[in-house]
């Protein structure tokens, strides 16, 4: 049979669910773009068709050719919309960013339909995109879009209700936005997580005052800070009827995210009722009686435990409720290798760590649901709930959600703040990352989105995430070409020589020793912030002599890579015509990456000479070369990042300056210039401050 597509052609839908009619819509919609009729959309066709069909659940499909013309099969309403973006990415329509310059259809005199079959399958049941901050939640239209042409399932919204919102929305920005959102997430079939680092807000720190008791013992006494005990019966009711405050509040969410505090340790309670219980235990007994009141009212839905910081390793005294799953998050990790790359000491612990949870939460499952409690549960009784929920608009979609009690991973590829507001290209960790996991058993992965700025153009990231969560096989070389065909057709392979030179350049600064992350310290911890600067991921200055020596050596000889980078995106940029705009937006992205790695470097160099006792004329200018770097990076910022954000991004950049005024104040400056010193930056932090928006970011509580 001829599959050239005339004006006798239809699209045959059965059914009239949401997503197979947006399925549909987009298939007519995009194929008249690339140069078809325009096809009408029919239950039932007269003459040659495309058939678009779907069973009860899942996300593979089929792709059959047929005596009336194409048939178009998805496991379920999911799997149907993945066969049309596969057509139509077999047709040649590519999307790897989102938004229009993301974009890149071609224009055919005639579209032919391909006339071999396919059957296609993910390799992880969950694939998710994090929107996690203010800035990312005002694009969420294009992210959505983007993500289900991705085949990307899910959309977590990563919220917080009170205090800074570095790296999460506004709960209250989320209430805004979601009548707009959900819809979209809606029609194309997508699961919706919602929440963060809530679990404090659910027993108020003003209870304080007239129950201490309710709140974390340190030892000494009860106090109001990080998290509260979990174990007192008083707490436990509170935290049931908050938490069933909360699910009725959010009734679209299929995953609620409620977690501790977000600190490296030292937040637990010390009671005699919690001393038997590690971090992880208190804050899997906190799960526990969140998901005990959302039995009652949701069964489909579950609520997380986060496997992170001090609650990375397994609970050794409870095991899990039936609705509680798993989320591990590996921040910490080396991004220069697979989570399971034996030789980095970092990631082979991570990898056994996820393992361990994955054993236990399996485990621990199997014996609620036999009826045996786990030790110290009882004290997670509360009254039942008896209030039932709306159904949401994304239960009605019709779409099934992953398992209960389905292990799932945090990752933070897209992760601006962790990697200091630039991203590193990671085709070969992303792939080796999926392979790992989906042979750990892990049924999910969700990619943290989120910065202290929006992106001039989407990191390639994205796009490498989305295809490798499918299938970890794909070869990243195919996938770069591909990538590089749409943003740079007139010279691919130039843009593949610069992201290779900017991948290499980059993992001399990921590939982290333990004795490195031992180094991380919380700006809560910092009394005197000059003193005692924080240190976080990268941040490889106060590691013992011998680390951070050998960190500089590394650092050193892959400047070279910026050269050649730079040379490749000149030849993109000659080639450029009408895409000349978006390709210098991403060429803006790379050149601060290779502007942030210089000021690492020098950075480095100048803690790495003041370790060797250096002379103060060599100090000097070693802090002079940093400097230059840094104010680099600021101008930069001034003339790239949008004005509603700049002053965040710029307290984040401060950190740098107070890296270099440690040394400067230990070791360059007299003592009656240190006062002085400190006042300064005071005062920046005033100037910076006193910007309106970035006041109401900081200081504003819940709504």
């Amino acid at each position: 049979m001829d599959l050239t597509l005339t004006t006798t052609w239809m699209i045959e839908l059965e059914g009239d669910s949401p997503v197979a009619r947006f399925a549909a819509e987009e298939l007519r919609r995009t194929l008249q773009r690339i140069g078809a009729p325009a096809l009408p959309v029919v239950t039932c066709a007269t003459g040659p068709r495309i058939a678009l069909r779907h069973g009860c659940g899942g996300d593979g499909f089929l792709r059959i050719p047929d005596q009336d013309g194409l048939l178009l099969r998805g496991d379920g309403l999911r799997g149907l919309l993945y066969a049309v973006y596969d057509l139509l990415e077999t047709l040649g329509c590519r999307w790897v960013a989102p938004g229009p310059d993301g974009e890149r259809l071609p224009r055919h005199e005639r579209v032919t339909l391909p006339a071999v079959g396919l059957a296609d399958r993910p390799a992880l049941a969950g694939r998710g995109i994090v929107i996690g901050h203010d800035h990312f939640l005002t694009e969420a239209e294009s992210w959505i879009a983007w993500a289900a042409r991705s085949r990307l399932n899910t959309i977590f919204i990563h919220t917080i209700g009170r205090g800074p919102a570095v790296g999460a929305c506004r709960l209250s920005s989320w209430r805004s936005r979601r009548r707009d959102l959900l819809p979209s997430i809606v029609e194309r079939g997508m699961d919706l997580e919602l929440g963060g680092h809530h679990l404090s807000d659910l027993v108020p720190r003003q209870f304080f005052r007239n129950s201490p008791e309710l709140f974390r013992f340190d030892g000494t006494r009860h106090t109001p800070d990080r998290n509260f005990c979990p174990s007192h019966p008083k707490t436990q009711a509170i935290l049931k009827a908050n938490g069933v405050a909360f699910f009725t509040a959010y009734p679209e969410a299929h995953v609620y995210h409620l977690w501790p505090d977000d600190l490296l340790g030292g937040g637990w309670c010390a009671c005699p009722l919690c001393a038997g219980l590690s971090a992880a235990d208190q804050a899997l007994l906190a799960a526990n009686t969140l998901a005990e009141a959302l039995a009652e009212l949701r069964p489909d839905a579950r609520v997380s435990y986060l496997a992170y910081h001090d609650t990375e390793s397994t609970p050794q005294v409870l095991a899990p409720h039936p609705q509680v799953e798993l989320i591990f998050a590996p921040r910490p990790r080396s991004y220069a290798h697979g989570i399971g790359e034996p030789s980095s000491p970092i990631n082979a612990m991570y990898a056994m760590r996820l393992a361990e949870n994955i054993a236990l939460f399996g485990k621990g499952r199997d014996q609620v649901s036999e009826g045996r409690r786990p030790k110290n549960e009882e004290a997670a009784r509360g009254e039942s709930i008896t209030n039932t929920l709306e159904i949401s608009l994304s239960r009605a979609s019709g779409i099934r959600s992953p398992d209960l009690g389905s292990p799932s991973v945090f990752e933070y590829y897209l992760d601006g703040i962790l990697f200091k507001s630039s991203v590193p290209p990671l085709p070969e960790v992303i792939a080796a990352d999926m392979a790992q996991y989906r042979d750990a058993g892990v049924r999910s992965v969700h990619t943290l989105l989120t910065g202290d700025r929006p992106w001039l153009f989407a990191p390639l990231n994205a796009y490498l995430f989305a295809r490798l969560a499918w299938s970890p096989a794909q070869r990243t070389e195919d996938l770069l070409s591909s990538y590089a065909v749409a943003r740079a057709p007139r010279d691919p392979e130039a843009l593949i020589r610069a992201y290779r030179a900017l991948e290499a350049a980059w993992r001399s600064a990921l590939d982290r020793t333990p004795a490195e992350a031992a180094q991380r310290r919380d700006l809560s911890n910092s009394g005197d912030v000059v003193a005692t600067p924080p240190l976080d991921v990268l941040d490889y200055m106060a590691a013992p002599r011998p680390h951070s020596e050998r960190r500089l050596e590394q650092m050193r000889a892959s400047e070279d890579e910026f050269s050649y980078g730079r040379i490749a995106w000149d030849v993109v940029m000659n080639t450029a015509f009408a895409d000349r705009p978006s390709l210098t937006a991403e060429r803006a992205e790379w050149e601060l990456s290779a502007a942030l790695l210089h000021f690492l470097t020098l950075r480095q160099q100048f803690y790495v000479l003041a370790d060797r006792d250096a002379t103060r004329p060599a100090l000097r200018d070693a802090l002079a070369a940093a400097q230059v770097a840094l104010d680099a990076l600021i101008t930069w910022a001034k003339a790239n990042v949008p004005p509603h954000a700049r002053a965040g991004h710029l307290l984040l950049r401060g950190i740098f300056q107070l890296h270099l005024d440690h040394l400067a104040d230990c070791r360059l400056i007299p003592p009656w210039q240190r006062a002085i010193l400190r006042t300064q930056r005071i005062a920046d932090a005033c100037a910076l401050l006193a910007d309106p928006r970035l006041a109401w970011e900081l200081l504003r509580e819940r709504r």
